[in-house]
């Protein structure tokens, strides 16, 4: 059984940019956005990175959201299987929600490497824009842009972006002042299970693979759905 978490909600007549600071301030990616006491979507730092090329001050009634997606078996296929379906990084099992690191790390992975689900990653170089690295992820529906240069030089996330703007306020910026620095990176031949065990020591979501690849939690999630 996945635990999740307890639901996190805001009500619908706050803006984006509260959800932002409502976000950095529990930690959390993602929240369920409620209209007189309704929940009706949820807002994540996709949506966040959407509201900071656009407007910020939009009301969450008035934002996309991606839908509330509910499962009625607290098992881990059938919860894969609605997450990829949906396209959400969630879904909400009873009174908890459990999202895509809930599943990863609470589950045990075999021998197989990680060179099956790997994948070409898109890469920005230090002195890129803010604003350029927030279009590509969000034009590519990514969370994660390995800092490459002749070296490898760090992981922008979305997470990253989202908590910087709500300190900072401003997108003119190089993402060489916002990534986390150093990428935590793994050779294809590791084991899926090592993988996860890193990402899991080092809170990530994602890691670097050969110089060229990249392995998130969602493809993690899309593996286990289509086991």
């Amino acid at each position: 059984m996945i635990e999740g978490s307890e639901i996190v909600s805001l009500e619908c007549s706050a803006s984006a940019l509260d959800a932002m600071f409502f976000m950095k301030s529990r930690n959390i990616r993602r929240v369920v956005i409620t209209c007189d006491g309704k929940p009706v979507g949820l807002f994540t730092v996709d949506e966040a990175l959407r509201q900071i090329l656009f407007s910020t001050e939009t009301r969450l009634r008035d934002v996309k959201l991606k839908p509330l997606v509910y499962v009625k078996v607290n098992e881990p296929r059938e919860i894969a299987t609605a997450m990829v379906k949906n396209n959400v990084d969630a879904v909400l099992y009873k009174d908890r929600i459990v999202t895509e690191k809930d599943m990863v790390f609470s589950m045990s992975w075999g021998s197989e490497k990680v060179s099956f689900l790997a994948r070409p990653a898109i890469t920005v170089e230090s002195f890129t824009s803010l604003s350029t690295a927030i279009e590509i992820m969000t034009t590519h529906s990514i969370r994660h842009l390995p800092v490459v240069e002749k070296e490898p030089r760090g992981m922008i996330s979305a997470r990253d972006i989202v908590y910087f703007y709500v300190d900072k306020l401003e997108v003119d910026v190089s993402v060489s002042q916002v990534m986390s620095p150093g990428l935590v990176a793994v050779d294809e031949e590791s084991s899926l299970n090592r993988a996860v065990n890193l990402m899991k020591n080092k809170n990530i979501g994602s890691l670097y693979v050969n110089g060229k690849k990249i392995i998130t939690l969602k493809d993690f999630i899309k593996y286990l759905a289509n086991v």
